[in-house]
């Protein structure tokens, strides 16, 4: 069931910007990502930022406004790295496969599964991140590879763990509905 819940929202392929997009579900509008030809969806009132550093661009979808504040609590995060193996010597998806790997060494993972659609190889997994005299925060990643292109995509959405129930709600529509290019 988990698989299939993981194939539904990870890998829907987004490949001309230039598309139609469909009906953003009430509440959310979507949010284009030219450098990397891509859509997220964006709930109402939340922000948006990006960033990019060498081949890594970053894309936010925050409750909080981090332009103002420098950080925010509960939001998405959706790095784009490119050149791979270029950089680790591994195809992406055993570079995520290890990056799952260090987290399950690191944090009791509440979860952990992995699927294929396309080009893309995905591991997902959840964790709680508390660390010594600061609020615990749970933390979802989903990381999703295309071996083909040297790409690998970490989609983290995070919230403190005290209102995780109500901002997961957000989170796995944000998750559900990411429009990723292949050819990226």
């Amino acid at each position: 069931m988990r698989t299939l819940i993981l194939l539904s929202f990870l890998l829907s392929v987004f490949c001309h910007a230039q598309e139609s997009l469909p009906p953003a579900p009430m509440g959310y509008s979507w949010q284009r990502l030219p450098a990397i030809k891509s859509v997220l969806l964006k709930p109402e009132g939340w922000f948006y930022k990006e960033s990019k550093k060498g081949t890594t661009d970053g894309f936010f979808i925050t409750k909080q406004d981090i332009s103002k504040s420098g950080a925010f609590t509960t939001g998405l995060t959706l790095n784009c790295i490119r050149e791979v193996p270029k950089k680790s010597g591994k195809v992406p998806s055993r570079y995520a496969q290890e990056m799952a790997d260090a987290a399950a060494s690191k944090y009791n993972l509440a979860e952990r599964s992995s699927s294929e659609q396309g080009p893309f190889r995905a591991v997902r997994f959840r964790y709680v991140d508390a660390p010594a005299g600061k609020e615990s925060i749970t933390v979802n990643q989903v990381l999703i590879a295309n071996d083909k292109t040297g790409t690998l995509f970490m989609a983290i959405f995070e919230a403190p763990t005290k209102t995780w129930d109500e901002a997961w709600k957000t989170g796995e529509v944000l998750l559900k509905k990411m429009l990723l290019d292949d050819e990226i």
